[in-house]
Formats: structure tokens, sequence, C-alpha cells
């Protein structure tokens, strides 16, 4: 390995460890009360470190919810090379979802901290600007393959397609994204409902697509009888359909 591939590798590898050390901090005080030197501590770097890497504080954090943005889509990507069967992509397209929301539960509760209209107002540095970009853009795309995979679901009649791809993937991702801050405090969760937390956003996914794949399955049915019905307004047809 070359001196210049090995700086290279531990350049990345310090980064990746800042970013670790971020989420914690954030997770802890949200990003208004977070701090660079926060950060610095829990890394165990210099303050001066983190500014070789980052401009800002907020460039940080917009950076941390950049890298998690793209390990999703790239879950995603992989899950539509498998060419799965409709339903299944779905279910494991969503699966992945809520395994991303488990593994990113406290800066995920954090992100509703923040208004990012507000959060672009403010920024003022181009690489602010850039990676605020890049997090909508990224955004922007996970919602797109979101929104393919109910397409497909919906082209393949295994849902119900009673609002249209975009509406229904909006409702069902803000359905998931609502369970899961209603579980923030599990225990609270527990006490309240009754229920077990740990799976209970499976459960209620698997509900939904049930409910659906039921509309579904009842609108062929009407559609089978009205069909019927219809040939059987025709006396010949009513003939031939009951030979003597």
């Amino acid at each position: 390995m070359s001196v210049q591939e090995r700086h290279r590798r531990e350049r990345h590898a310090r980064g990746q460890a800042i970013l670790t050390a971020a989420a914690k901090v954030f997770a802890r005080h949200g990003l208004e009360g977070a701090t660079i030197e926060m950060v610095a501590r829990e890394a165990e770097v210099a303050v001066g470190t983190i500014y070789l890497y980052y401009s800002s504080r907020d460039d940080l954090y917009l950076n941390l919810i950049a890298d998690r943005a793209t390990q999703l889509r790239g879950r995603y990507v992989e899950i539509f090379a498998r060419g799965l069967a409709p339903l299944d992509e779905l279910k494991a397209i969503a699966s992945a979802y809520l395994d991303y929301l488990r593994e990113s539960r406290e800066l995920f509760l954090s992100q509703h901290s923040v208004v990012f209209s507000q959060l672009h107002k403010r920024l003022k540095r181009p690489s602010e600007l850039r990676n605020f970009q890049r997090v909508m853009d990224l955004s922007h795309e996970i919602f797109g393959l979101w929104e393919a995979t109910i397409r497909r679901a919906f082209e393949g009649g295994v849902i119900a397609n009673s609002m249209g791809p975009k509406k229904t993937a909006a409702v069902v991702w803000a359905s998931m994204n609502g369970a899961f801050m209603l579980m923030g405090d599990g225990n609270f969760f527990r006490d309240v409902t009754g229920l077990n937390p740990e799976h209970f956003l499976d459960e209620a996914l698997e509900s939904h697509l049930a409910a659906s794949q039921l509309t579904v399955h009842s609108n062929g049915k009407r559609r089978s009888a009205l069909s019927r019905k219809n040939r059987g307004s025709n006396p010949e047809e009513v003939a031939a359909a009951n030979p003597a």
C-alpha cells in the first residue's frame, strides 16, 4: 500500500469516527444544543481536527444526515437488484426502512426538532449549502424509490390503488414514521396501550398491507360478480352457461 493510499484511508476512518461521535452528541442534545467541542470530546480528537473535515456544526450535521441517507439508498438499490416479485419487494423495502429507523432511533427523533427551512436560511458557507442540497437530493431520490415500489405493487395488483402511488407512498411512509415516533419511549407506549413495542412496527405494516390486499380481493370479487350479472342479462348467455 502506498503512503498516499494509507493517508487517504486514515483520513476516511477519522472522518467516519467523527460522524459516529457526532451522531451520539446530536442524539443527546439535538442540533441546537450540540457544539463542536462536545463532538471533539466524544471523538477524542482536538477541536481543530474536526474543522479539517467540516466547516461548522451545521455542516457536520448535514454530512451526518447525508451519510445515513446514502446508506439507506444503497439498501434500496440492492433490494431492487434482486428482481423480487412486487409484494416481496415492497415488504423488503419497508423492512429496510424500519431497520434504518431502529439503527438511527435517537438521531431520527432529534431530526424532528430541526426546521430545515430555518436551517437553510442561516447557512452561508459553500460546503453547508452544498451539503444541504445533497441531503434534499438524497431525500427526494429515496422517496422516489419508495414510490416506485408502491407503483409496481399497484401494477402487480397486490395492493389497492385508491390514491395513486405518490399519495399512497406518502401515507405509508408517514404512518411508519408516526408509529416509530410514538414508540420513542417504549415503556410509555407499553403502559398506555398494553402492547409490546418490540414488534409493533412490523405488525402494523403487515396489517396495513393485509388490509390493502383485502381491498384488492374484494374489488376483484365485486367486478367478477358484476361481470356475471351483465352476462346473465343476455338470455343466450344464460342458456349457454346453464345447459339442460
